[in-house]
């Protein structure tokens, strides 16, 4: 009966409390229903923004992929370029610290590259490099960074580069046995052939038989050099 009495009162207590501050109330349960409210718009407008993103780069791959199989000397292409160039600089606007941003950078830096653009393929490749250092895109930018200096005839940039890759992301990085052949070859072509033999050396005792793996195509090109060498 006690019992029952004190749940009574609390009972009680509660009423006047809720018939007293019932405006405050009211208003506390508006603002956190108006909160709740904005958060979802929030979210909905975010996955929405997100998503509009990544459909805009997904058309600009497939801009890339048209533009890649077309005649270069024709004026379709070169209109198609320009869209291509605009669209893609529109996405990469985002952010090179946003994925977005930075694979639509990198569709500009690609088409660079196979216009022979090296200069400014390069330019592109070290920013993505640099704002994407954590994803894979880091060392894929930093790979064909060399390259365009390797093509506009800068050897020692280029070895430098490649360098960078093995010596950031080690010996367990992906592109490193492509960057260690890369560096034997071009001081294979300098003439350099004591420093072209031991990168070769170190290449193939790391991927040519590796433990629990297969060998590296990179490594049994690397095999045919040393052969070569040894003739």
């Amino acid at each position: 009966m006690m019992e029952k009495d004190r749940n009574q009162k609390v009972s009680d207590r509660l009423n006047d409390f809720i018939a007293a501050h019932r405006k405050a109330i009211l208003a506390v349960l508006i603002v956190l229903v108006a909160a709740v409210i904005a958060l979802c718009v929030a979210l909905v407008l975010v996955q929405r923004s997100v998503e509009t993103r990544f459909n805009a780069l997904n058309d600009l791959e497939a801009q890339y992929a048209t533009l890649s199989v077309m005649d270069k000397t024709s004026a379709e292409y070169e209109e198609a370029a320009a869209d291509f160039k605009a669209a893609a600089e529109a996405v990469a606007a985002d952010g090179l610290d946003s994925y977005t941003g930075a694979k639509a950078q990198y569709l500009l830096a690609d088409l660079a590259f196979a216009e022979g653009e090296w200069d400014t393929a390069a330019a592109y490749y070290a920013d993505i490099a640099a704002a994407q250092s954590e994803t894979y895109l880091a060392p894929l930018a930093l790979m064909n960074e060399a390259a365009c200096y390797e093509n506009s005839g800068d050897n020692q940039t280029a070895l430098d580069l490649y360098s960078q890759v093995v010596d950031t992301y080690g010996e367990n990085g992906v592109f490193a046995p492509k960057a260690m052949f890369a560096i034997g070859r071009i001081y294979a072509a300098m003439g350099e052939m004591e420093l072209a033999e031991a990168e070769f050396e170190t290449l193939t005792g790391l991927y040519l038989t590796p433990e629990g793996g297969t060998p590296s195509e990179y490594a049994r090109m690397a095999d045919a050099y040393l052969i070569n060498f040894a003739e």
